[in-house]
């Protein structure tokens, strides 16, 4: 089953609070673009098809963004019902604790390498703000 990308924003966001690890908006972005390559890594299946884009500070789900823009670099607490099944939730869980200590910083450089995904359709700015084609991130982030 895919999701779409505001229930596992949600379900980053549920996890990290019952942590004690709110994120701010910047990290829930990495968050949703590494888990999403890690799950297709592990499962073969996309998590969810909504847009992921090539902005500025690496690769951004806009819908995501703007839900949660109003809180700026603050964190974000908050718990919300999921809709994940389960079995999903134990990969999605295993996923962001491996990220959940790694800073934005870290990860906005992660996505920024040379060759990336990301890279290859920002191109110095020219890109901003298009999409990444699940294909390209397939083929430069899973291998």
């Amino acid at each position: 089953m895919r999701y779409n990308a505001m229930e596992v924003a949600k379900y980053i966001i549920t996890r990290c609070s019952e942590k004690g690890r709110a994120i701010s908006n910047l990290k829930l972005q990495k968050m949703l673009y590494f888990l999403w390559v890690d799950f297709y890594k592990k499962t073969n299946r996309k998590l969810f098809l909504d847009d992921i884009c090539a902005w500025q500070l690496g690769p951004v789900v806009p819908e995501v963004y703007y839900e949660y823009c109003s809180y700026g670099g603050r964190p974000i607490f908050a718990e919300y019902t999921s809709k994940i099944k389960n079995n999903d939730q134990r990969i999605l869980d295993d996923l962001i604790d491996d990220y959940i200590d790694v800073p934005a910083s870290v990860l906005v450089s992660k996505t920024h390498k040379k060759g990336s995904a990301w890279d290859k359709i920002y191109k110095d700015g020219f890109g901003n703000r298009r999409v990444i084609p699940f294909s390209l991130i397939i083929e430069k982030e899973v291998g």
